[in-house]
C-alpha cells in the first residue's frame, strides 16, 4: 500500500485514468467548453480529501445547503471506501443514469467556489516532488477530446490560478506524513486496522471546526494520528 500516490481521482475504484508528466513552462491544448462533461461518468471517481470536505462545508453552510459541519458534508455528499484494500477514504457521491457529480445542477457546477481540489486543477494533477523539486505535475489523458481543442494553456498559469496557497501547504503536509502512515497501518496488519478505523476516521476526516483555520486543525490531527499508531505497533 503506497500511501503516497493517494491523489484525488480514486483508481482503485474507477478505471485508472493515463497521466503523462507536464512542466511550468509547458503549454499545451486545452480550453474549458462549460460543457459539464468532467462532471459526469464519476461514480465512485473522486475522491474528498480533508481539505476539500473543509472548504465545502464553509462555502455549504455559507449558502444556506443544510450543511452545519464538516460531518454533515461527508453525510450528505459523499460516501465511503477502500483504497488498497486498507486505507479509507471517502468520493463524492454522484446521481442520475449519466452518473453525474451530485453537485452538478443544470449543466454547471453548484458549488464552483468551494470545488474539490482535483476539479480546480482538472486537467491536470499534482503529486510531491522530489530532487529538490516542491511539486511535480501531469496532465491527464482522458476521453473529452473536445477539451483539448481550440486553445491553449500555460501549466504555470493555471496552477497560479487554481493551485491555492492552503492547497500547496496541505500536499506538503501529505507528502511528509503518508509514508509513516502507511508503515504504521501495514504493521498493524488486517485486524489491528480493522480495530483501528474509528480512530482513523477521527483524526483523519472529521476532527474539524468550520470555524478555524484549517491546516493547524490538519497538523493537530495527524500529529495525535501518528502518536496514537506508534503506541498500538
Amino acid at each position: 500500500m503506497d500511501l503516497n500516490h493517494i491523489s484525488g481521482r480514486a483508481g482503485a475504484q474507477a478505471p485508472q485514468q493515463a497521466v503523462i508528466p507536464v512542466r511550468p513552462k509547458d503549454q499545451v491544448a486545452f480550453s474549458c467548453r462549460l460543457c459539464g462533461d468532467c462532471c459526469r461518468r464519476v461514480e465512485n471517481s473522486i475522491m474528498l480529501e480533508p481539505l476539500d470536505a473543509y472548504n465545502l462545508g464553509q462555502y455549504l453552510r455559507a449558502c444556506g445547503a443544510g450543511v452545519d459541519n464538516i460531518e454533515d458534508v461527508y453525510g450528505q455528499h459523499a460516501h465511503p471506501s477502500l483504497l488498497h484494500d486498507a486505507y479509507p477514504i471517502f468520493l463524492l457521491n454522484t446521481q442520475g443514469e449519466d452518473q453525474s457529480c451530485v453537485f452538478l445542477k443544470d449543466g454547471r457546477c453548484g458549488v464552483y467556489e468551494g470545488r474539490p481540489h482535483v476539479c480546480r486543477l482538472y486537467p491536470f494533477t499534482v503529486k510531491g516532488g522530489d530532487r529538490g523539486r516542491r511539486f511535480m505535475y501531469y496532465q491527464y489523458l482522458d476521453s473529452h477530446a473536445s477539451h483539448f481543442e481550440g486553445g491553449r494553456v500555460k501549466i504555470g498559469d493555471w496552477m497560479y490560478r487554481n493551485f491555492t496557497k492552503d492547497a500547496k501547504a496541505f500536499l506538503e503536509m501529505e507528502a511528509s506524513m503518508l509514508p509513516e502512515l502507511g508503515a504504521l497501518l501495514r504493521k498493524l496488519g488486517p485486524d489491528g486496522r480493522r480495530q483501528f478505523l474509528f480512530r482513523l476516521l477521527y483524526y483523519r476526516y472529521y476532527n474539524y471546526e468550520l470555524d478555524r483555520p484549517f491546516l493547524p486543525q490538519y497538523q493537530e490531527n495527524q500529529r495525535q494520528l501518528i502518536d496514537a499508531l506508534r503506541k498500538e505497533v
